[in-house]
């Protein structure tokens, strides 16, 4: 069942040019180390009422422009397709923050922007507990439609040690050749995560995250570094 448990009533960085409301859905098919949300994930909060969010946007018609769906993974829930919808009634322009191993409960939905999140090369899924043994083509669809989206869509990459590293780059220079829009971001310790020991693991230097931007630029993908992991 699709619950809203956590909503950030107002942003101005989740959505590229566009003033939104944040919606967190809980549940994942992943378990990141790194995760800085295992209250989302494992459904630890009280769900939020959609009347109260739908009652929200109705008052602020005008200003906030946009909802993101994010999590947890928001292509857990068969109910993502209707929530898109229930939104762009109310005239809202909808992003998906997306891991990419549901590509086609995500194609069904009727979005404007889409965020994939890469966590490392497609053949190391393995290591964040992917429970599909078709992880490497999920994830090779959701990048097709990356591609195919242009401007409007992103991909995302944090620099989590243990789980990316320079190699991983190589091969992800070559999966995601055709991709406009790619944002390397850097990994943050957190008060709380999935795996606690990872509050203690160092971030890679600053040098090595323009090494790796330096590399997809070669490869003809537009890179940029994001110093805060959003």
């Amino acid at each position: 069942m699709l619950e809203i448990i956590g909503w950030q009533k107002n942003s101005f960085i989740d959505f590229p040019g566009t003033v939104s409301t944040v919606l967190f859905l809980s549940g994942c098919n992943l378990r990141c180390p790194y995760c800085h949300n295992p209250g989302v994930v494992f459904g630890e909060y009280e769900p939020v009422p959609f009347d109260d969010i739908k009652n929200y946007i109705i008052k602020r018609r005008g200003i906030i422009e946009g909802a993101v769906i994010t999590g947890g993974e928001p292509s857990v829930h068969s109910g993502l397709r209707g929530l898109c919808d229930d939104l762009k009634t109310l005239g809202m322009r909808v992003k998906i923050d997306t891991n990419g191993l549901e590509p086609e409960e995500v194609i069904m939905c009727d979005f404007d922007y889409l965020a994939l999140d890469i966590k490392t090369s497609l053949k190391k899924y393995g290591l964040l507990q992917a429970p599909y043994r078709d992880y490497r083509e999920r994830l090779g669809q959701s990048v097709d439609i990356v591609k195919t989206m242009g401007d409007c869509a992103e991909i995302r990459i944090t620099a989590a040690p243990g789980i990316i590293d320079r190699e991983d780059i190589d091969s992800l220079c070559i999966e995601l050749r055709g991709v406009k829009r790619l944002f390397i971001q850097q990994y943050e310790p957190a008060p709380r995560m999935l795996d606690p020991s990872y509050r203690t693991i160092k971030p890679y230097e600053p040098d090595e995250l323009e090494l790796w931007r330096e590399k997809f630029l070669a490869a003809g993908i537009g890179c940029r570094i994001r110093e805060v992991d959003v």
